[in-house]
């Protein structure tokens, strides 16, 4: 923060040593005047030497200033387009848990019919084997009625 500030300080001092400094060169104007121009007192050549020492200072931080502030905006450009990415990543893993959620349902319902349809042919299962028991039972007693019919008729050649 010091430093933006003390950017700020050198940028607004560089403006206005410009602006002196534009103020005391002649311009050329377009027509000629009639009146000279009054003279100023020249300053001395240090203190001329030393204001042009102070304005290349000012000029050489304003161009650093300006470096920091590109490499700042570059760094904030890197840094949106990185949340940008995060941002769409996201999105994606959304839709996959949205999509996988989705599948996970139906697998529910499916896996609930199976078994609905496993119940079903447990009971038909059931339904057989107590029809099989039925018909072993019938065959049995109807193939001891054939042994014994076989029986009588063999007793009832033999005594003949």
């Amino acid at each position: 923060m010091r430093s933006r500030f003390r950017g700020l300080a050198a940028g607004m001092v560089l403006l206005a040593a410009m602006a002196a400094h534009a103020q005391d060169e002649p311009s050329t104007p377009a027509r000629p005047r009639q009146r000279p121009a009054p003279t100023r007192p020249s300053a001395p050549p240090e203190q001329v030497a030393e204001d042009r020492a102070f304005l290349r200072q000012l000029a050489d931080a304003q161009r650093s200033l300006g470096e920091q502030i590109q490499q700042l905006k570059d760094a904030v450009e890197a840094l949106q387009g990185e949340i940008a990415a995060q941002k769409d990543k996201e999105d994606g893993t959304e839709q996959e848990v949205k999509a996988l959620r989705d599948e996970v349902k139906g697998l529910y319902v499916e896996s609930s019919t199976v078994r609905e349809h496993i119940d079903a042919l447990k009971d038909d299962i059931g339904d057989v084997d107590s029809n099989v028991s039925a018909f072993r039972s019938y065959s049995g007693f109807f193939i001891a009625v054939m042994i014994l019919l076989l029986a009588v008729i063999f007793v009832l050649t033999i005594r003949r």
